[in-house]
């Protein structure tokens, strides 16, 4: 008799198991190591996050170190395993009824995301392509940072988190509870004039990644960017991580500058945003 398949939650007490899966061969496999710390440290601060799921396909994690994290509208993705059989057994489980945002997909895993969404009919929003560029922690502390005059650097509150996602390209119906909990919950940087007004500004996402990178329309080709890409790989590199973000590959000022810091590109990942196929709502 077979066993259909089931996406079984992974008890928030074998997460520590299932991160040191990953603490092999970085930075291959960081992003995963991070991801599933990001969510241990969320779920001290708030032990009933809700709409958080973190699934693995019949229980193998332990197997395979194939993972799903669902968190409201995101799905964060991950295996060892080659070919990625159970991957795509997992993927072709999700609810497809709703929209997702599949981040940070590593370029191995694409081509299985895109056969089950063919397969399954999944029509897509929109879909981005990044340069993954990383920089060891070491490196990132040796930043020094020459702020101009009247200018300042301070952490976030949850009200910037508010002004972020208002002004973020990629914004949806769930981000802008996603910007609060980085703000609250993560390492973040703003750039701030002596009016208090914010120039430009960085955070720390669940993935370990630094962004979105953003400066004020106003203030681009000031330098802005730089001394805030400067800022947040310090902060990320104070809490004992290496410093990594993903640029898309069309945005060529962003390549230069992280070239320029001394970042190297060592894979791409891909996101994408599927088309819901009912209504739904996303609420704090």
């Amino acid at each position: 008799m077979s066993v259909l398949d089931v996406l079984e939650q992974i008890p928030c007490e074998d997460w520590p198991e299932l991160r040191d899966l990953f603490r092999v061969d970085w930075p291959k496999h960081e992003v995963a190591f991070n991801t599933i710390q990001n969510y241990i440290n969320w779920i001290k601060i708030d032990p009933r996050i809700k709409h958080l799921q973190v699934v693995s396909l019949n229980g193998s994690w332990r197997q395979n170190g194939t993972y799903l994290i669902v968190d409201r509208n995101q799905v964060f993705a991950y295996t060892l395993e080659e070919p990625c059989d159970t991957l795509v057994r997992a993927f072709q489980l999700l609810d497809w009824d709703y929209s997702y945002v599949i981040c940070s997909i590593r370029d191995s895993h694409q081509s299985t995301l895109t056969n089950v969404q063919k397969s399954m009919q999944i029509e897509t929003v929109w879909y981005k392509e990044a340069f993954f560029f990383h920089l060891p922690k070491e490196e990132c502390l040796k930043f020094k940072i020459d702020l101009p005059e009247g200018l300042r650097l301070e952490k976030l509150g949850i009200e910037h988190g508010l002004y972020a996602n208002r002004v973020w390209p990629q914004r949806n119906e769930a981000s802008e509870y996603f910007f609060k909990r980085l703000a609250a919950w993560n390492a973040s940087v703003g750039l701030f004039n002596e009016s208090d007004e914010l120039l430009a500004w960085s955070f720390h996402w669940p993935t370990g990644a630094i962004g979105p990178l953003e400066v004020h329309p106003d203030h681009y080709r000031k330098g802005y960017g730089t001394i805030i890409a400067k800022a947040i790989a310090k902060e990320v590199a104070k809490l004992g991580f290496n410093c990594y973000g993903t640029v898309w590959k069309t945005n060529a000022a962003s390549i230069g500058m992280f070239t320029k810091l001394g970042f190297k590109s060592t894979d791409y990942h891909h996101y994408t945003k599927s088309k819901a196929r009912k209504l739904c709502e996303w609420a704090d």
